[in-house]
């Protein structure tokens, strides 16, 4: 098969392409056991190749949609391109996606087969309809990888008649709403954004990521995978987050992707250990995140600076970054959520670059990132190449790029709303600044107005709330209220090691609220404050599968201890 046959801006014109390029070289780290194990260009274009043929062999056509249904594992890689090589669709669901959820997908997709990491994932789905077969990967895989690549002729036709514009995959995104919408992202999306993020990011073919998102989702899938395809690196596959802090110091990987929650559990962990240390320890430590500081925000550092970093570098900073990340990391990349300022500028202070972006599905991801040349604190970055911003009169964040989708599938007039001439409408409310970084304030649909007709933007204040490492998770609210009020989720069992009891971590998240109160307008202020016993949680309808907080739901189940907040029975912070 000539890789140059197939269309260059097409997932399998770049994997085909690279498979020629790098052949036996490692491209896939997985787990076995206890053991690393290594999947090579060649053995993954194979794998790919037989999935292909299993499909072909099973009535899959080019244009049928096929679902994927599993965790992240190296299988799920081969036969995410394995479709795309039948030239097929692929339509990934989350592992913990519910089986009504699931079938719903599979009936408006169209999906005539699926494949599902076990018998368990399997039974989710229902046979029906266009759905034809479950194939399962610890039962039907294997033998199509035994039986390798049959359906040659097939497959270097349907190959060669792929088009940039086709469509690749249909990602369901229900956000906080619960209703699935499908994102129809065709093979430039992916190919073109993903050659956008290589512009701008200083990486090569030398690179190690560790790959933990999932890959249900365009983040993990494209900024995690598909990326590493254009630039040549090599992934590790992650047995999950509960897993990382071990994995970092056995991979040692130089970039790596992630979600503000790891940083700022990555962060209290480093606060919790500083705290047990004694005084001239404690005093060292902050002295050297001070300088760091300072150094991590000065564009000509001078000679005296420079030297005292060096200080810090040999007395604290270079064993902290060995123990956090391997001592190998260039630099994180954080998405999916706002990152708080404490977390950015401790993470910056001691060496390792956190570099903050902004994308959504519906833009294939990526939209802008901050870098290792062009950075500033509290902004999402300037636009990757090919992208344009535009703020609506109302705030809102309109993009044109690359990466927009070509619609949600089925849905039209739900695609009419947010397409227009050209732009998305993301829903996101932000500023440019003069420089061209962009600043995300909240979601539009999150704004509210107090009752006395001032807006707030709550993801602000909440980012704000988690700088303090034992603030697990917080919710304000305020929409037609006097005043504004939180709702706390503090991290129970770290305030236990701490010795703290409930008056104590109430006491200490006192100091936080008066903190970020301090940096506030008088409307925006938290007036009060309650504690919660448990995190929110996806099985009560708390969190979507993203693990976003559905707000309205969390106001329905604790409507009770926000009544007691607006009647007197709390007692103010």
């Amino acid at each position: 098969m000539d890789p140059e046959a197939i269309a260059d801006r097409t997932t399998l014109g770049v994997f085909f392409r690279q498979a020629a390029k790098y052949g036996d070289r490692a491209l896939i780290h997985y787990r076995d056991g206890d053991a690393w194990q290594v999947e090579s260009w060649d053995a993954m274009r194979g794998h790919v190749l037989a999935v292909a043929s299993a499909l072909i062999e099973g009535g899959v056509k080019s244009g049928d949609s096929v679902i994927l249904l599993s965790e992240n594992r190296l299988e799920w890689l081969y036969c995410d391109l394995g479709i795309q090589a039948a030239g097929a669709i692929t339509v990934p669901i989350y592992p913990n996606t519910p089986p009504e959820v699931a079938n719903t997908i599979a009936a408006d997709s169209r999906a005539v087969m699926a494949i599902a990491s076990n018998a368990s994932m399997a039974a989710k789905l229902t046979v029906a309809g266009p759905l034809r077969a479950v194939a399962v990967m610890d039962r039907e895989v294997p033998g199509w990888i035994v039986k390798g690549p049959t359906q040659h002729a097939e497959l270097t036709s349907r190959l060669s008649r792929l088009r940039p514009d086709d469509l690749c995959t249909i990602v369901y995104t229900a956000g906080t709403t619960g209703v699935p919408k499908g994102v129809e992202l065709a093979h430039r999306n992916l190919v073109d954004v993903s050659r956008a993020a290589v512009k701008v990011h200083p990486i090569t073919d030398e690179d190690r990521s560790l790959s933990w998102l999932p890959y249900a989702h365009v983040y993990g899938r494209i900024n995690e995978i598909f990326v590493g395809l254009v630039y040549g690196g090599q992934t590790w596959i992650s047995r999950g987050a509960d897993h990382l802090a071990e994995e970092l110091q056995e991979v040692k990987p130089t970039i790596m992707c992630s979600v503000p929650r790891v940083y700022e559990k990555m962060y209290a962990a480093v606060m919790a250990r500083v705290q047990e240390a004694g005084a001239a320890r404690r005093a060292i430590f902050d002295w050297a995140v001070r300088i760091g500081t300072r150094f991590s925000r000065t564009a000509s550092p001078g000679p005296i600076l420079s030297a005292q970093r060096r200080l810090a570098d040999r007395l604290v900073l270079a064993s902290l970054r060995n123990r956090l990340t391997g001592g190998r990391l260039r630099f994180f990349v954080s998405g999916g959520a706002g990152l708080a300022r404490e977390i950015e500028e401790f993470f910056w202070a001691i060496g390792i670059p956190i570099l903050n972006g902004w994308g959504l599905t519906e833009t294939s991801s990526g939209v802008c990132s901050n870098t290792l040349y062009e950075h500033r604190f509290l902004t999402v970055g300037k636009p990757f190449p090919g992208v344009e911003l535009k703020i609506a009169d109302d705030g809102e964040i309109l993009v044109k790029g690359p990466g927009n989708m070509r619609g949600y599938h089925n849905k039209p007039e739900a695609t009419a709303e947010v397409m227009k001439d050209g732009w998305f409408y993301t829903g996101d409310i932000g500023a440019i600044d003069g420089d061209g970084f962009l600043k995300i304030t909240d979601r539009k649909k999150s704004l509210f107005k107090t009752a006395g007709g001032k807006y707030i933007a709550p993801q602000q204040l909440e980012h704000a709330l988690l700088s303090d490492p034992l603030v697990q998770r917080s919710v304000i609210v305020g929409e037609g209220r006097p005043y504004v009020t939180a709702l706390v989720v503090p991290d129970w069992d770290a305030a236990r090691k701490q010795g703290m009891d409930e008056a104590a971590v109430k006491a200490r998240i006192q100091q936080t609220v008066d903190r970020v109160n301090e940096r506030l307008g008088q409307w925006e202020t938290i007036k009060y404050f309650t504690l919660l016993p448990h995190d929110f949680s996806e099985a009560d309808g708390e969190l979507s599968l993203k693990q976003d907080v559905k707000r309205k739901v969390v106001a329905e189940h604790f409507q009770d201890q926000i009544e007691a907040m607006y009647t007197g029975k709390s007692k103010p912070s």
